[in-house]
């Protein structure tokens, strides 16, 4: 296919929802000689801006209309220029139906739409697409996630704090101010400044207690306060989550996730979940990229304190073109019917971490995979073996005091750059009191791991209510301890995090102080080969402040509460109470 040598871009093009409301967007077509044409559409919406360069440069919308489709990028309902209410993805099921409708009109399309785009522009993805608009064909979802309840709004009970507060009071903030006061120049000259010493203070601000009186300078954010009101058996999520609906998207998927990312255990239940779905129809099976990058839509080879490599960057992808390179492939195959833009590529590809190379499978989780334990000890022993008779009765303790919480020190976040996520040193944190670690012997033998990653801790508490933080460490031969991947679980919504990949939330309980109870953790997943010479190590604390909200220990919600108490924790690695990691393992031969 020749590629368009002119593109023509057409600004603020409006669409009309049902109820009237008109969204606008900004649309890239072939021009010149191939302006006379019929292409399918790329469809992304967003509410960060259309013409913010991370927004374009995820997918290059030039070079994907020269590459022979129309290309519509849109401002979401009540952002930037569009009509209407800014109310977070309430609103995004119909107008998603109704753009995909409208984008199918557009001229220069041939009635077919493709939606692609990340975090985000990735729920606006499967909300739209859960509702079967006819002329949509195709879906690129990228690092977002389905179930607010698992990395978005909570993980393992506990509000993502860090990520919530750096997205209300910094990435949504100024249009929420610049659209209230537009028709008040006066007011907005003395609110703005007001609002950037907010976003200039973040780190000090999430220190604030209780979380009510975070500052809203204008009172502009009122989906904060409603967000903070909402616990976890809250009939919203229930109304926004798209879990138990994936059988209603009825078109192909491909789903990209990073092993630093804050939604990647979501991006692995959403591929899935729809393998399951493919298979029962017979359709095109879901695709998977998995990169090891923090939430950003550039993907950079320097991730943290390491860095993987040129040919892992996502402007270098295995050296087989960008991102926007692997997107226009899928799209190729699923619109324009050109299966042999795929051939020759696996249906997932994992970069494996520590030997630094892309390895291909036919699906996930890795055909061949199997779980293996490895047992916490008395000592700060982590090992293959079994808690045995005799061995290991006398439980590790510490104090967790919410007024000095354990600091996050990177990880999968996303949260103001001073906060540098990814693969993060571990050291400081280690010489803490309050966190307890656990090292297996040198390996004889590299030690491959990819795959789900899960921690079950029995554990007892002073408290009526605590949280307990699992961490994965590789550590290297010159000391470094680097994190691979955590979790955490807050005592009182236990039971609606049964299991790894299960959430089935119910109304919280509080714990009876002094009694040992069984929590299992969910530290998503890996890809990683823990080298010959390295050893495998596990941390176990109370908090990762300020990404997660510190537990007062008190049963009390940090919302309305700022009253906390010092907790007595006790981890038990006895035969009766086997605390242990359980990691999936491919045997090293299997380098597909």
């Amino acid at each position: 296919m020749a590629l368009a040598q002119e593109i023509i871009v057409q600004k603020n093009v409006p669409a009309k929802m049902r109820d009237g409301t008109t969204l606008v967007a900004d649309v890239y077509r072939p021009g010149g000689e191939a302006s006379n044409g019929e292409y399918p559409v790329l469809l992304t919406r967003q509410p960060y801006g259309k013409e913010l360069p991370t927004v374009t440069s995820y997918l290059n919308a030039i070079k994907a209309a020269g590459h022979g489709y129309v290309v519509v990028i849109q401002d979401v309902r009540g952002r930037f220029g569009s009509e209407g209410e800014w109310n977070p993805s309430v609103y995004e099921f119909e107008d998603g139906y109704d753009t995909v409708e409208w984008a199918a009109t557009l001229p220069g399309s041939n009635g077919d739409v493709g939606m692609y785009g990340a975090s985000y522009f990735g729920m606006t993805q499967w909300q739209a697409a859960v509702m079967r608009p006819p002329s949509l064909k195709s879906l690129a979802p990228g690092i977002t996630w389905g179930n607010y309840l698992n990395g978005a709004q909570f993980r393992g009970g506990v509000r993502e704090l860090g990520l919530r507060i750096y997205w209300w009071e910094s990435v949504l903030a100024l249009d929420s101010l610049f659209r209230e006061y537009r028709k008040d120049r006066e007011k907005l000259e003395e609110l703005l400044p007001a609002h950037v010493d907010v976003i200039d203070g973040l780190p000090e601000e999430y220190g604030i207690l209780p979380l009510k009186d975070l500052p809203d300078p204008g009172g502009v954010m009122p989906y904060m306060f409603e967000a903070l009101d909402l616990g976890i058996d809250s009939d919203v999520w229930k109304y926004l989550n798209i879990d138990g609906r994936y059988g209603d998207v009825e078109v192909p998927t491909f789903h990209i996730g990073c092993w630093y990312d804050v939604f990647l255990g979501e991006t692995l239940r959403q591929y899935e979940a729809m393998k399951e779905v493919a298979a029962g129809r017979g359709s095109i099976p879901p695709r998977l990229l998995l990169g090891p990058w923090i939430h950003t839509t550039t993907f950079p080879s320097m991730v943290g304190d390491l860095d993987f490599g040129l040919a892992s960057s996502g402007q270098f992808l295995d050296c087989k073109g960008d991102v926007t390179d692997y997107h226009l492939r899928w799209f190729d195959a699923t619109l324009k019917g050109d299966e042999s833009s795929l051939a020759g590529e696996p249906p997932v590809k994992v970069f494996v971490m520590g030997e630094n190379r892309w390895r291909g499978y036919e699906e996930w989780p890795v055909p061949g995979s199997r779980e293996e334990k490895w047992y916490l000890h008395a000592g700060g022993v982590l090992s293959r073996e079994e808690p045995a008779d005799n061995a290991g009765g006398i439980p590790d303790e510490y104090d967790y005091d919410p007024k000095d919480p354990a600091p996050t020190l990177g990880g999968a976040l996303l949260m103001p750059g001073v906060y540098r996520a990814g693969a993060r040193d571990q050291r400081p944190n280690e010489e803490r009191l309050d966190v307890l670690v656990y090292t297996s012997e040198e390996l004889s033998e590299d030690y491959t791991v990819i795959g789900n990653v899960s921690a079950t801790l029995y554990a007892e508490s002073s408290a009526p209510d605590t949280d307990f933080v699992a961490r994965l460490v590789d550590v290297y031969p010159d000391g470094r301890a680097i994190g691979v991947t955590d979790g955490i679980i807050r005592a009182s919504v236990r039971e609606s995090y049964p299991a790894p990949g299960v959430i089935k939330p119910t109304e919280p309980s509080l714990i009876k102080p002094g009694e040992v109870y069984e929590y299992v953790i969910d530290l998503w997943a890996t890809g990683i080969t823990f080298r010959t010479g390295h050893c495998i190590r596990v941390e176990v604390t109370s908090s990762s402040f300020p990404r997660w909200d510190r537990n007062l220990n008190t049963g009390e919600d940090t919302k309305d509460s700022s009253r906390s108490e010092v907790a007595r924790q006790q981890i038990f690695h006895d035969p009766e109470h086997p605390s242990s990691i359980a990691l999936t393992v491919v045997d090293n031969q299997e380098r597909a």
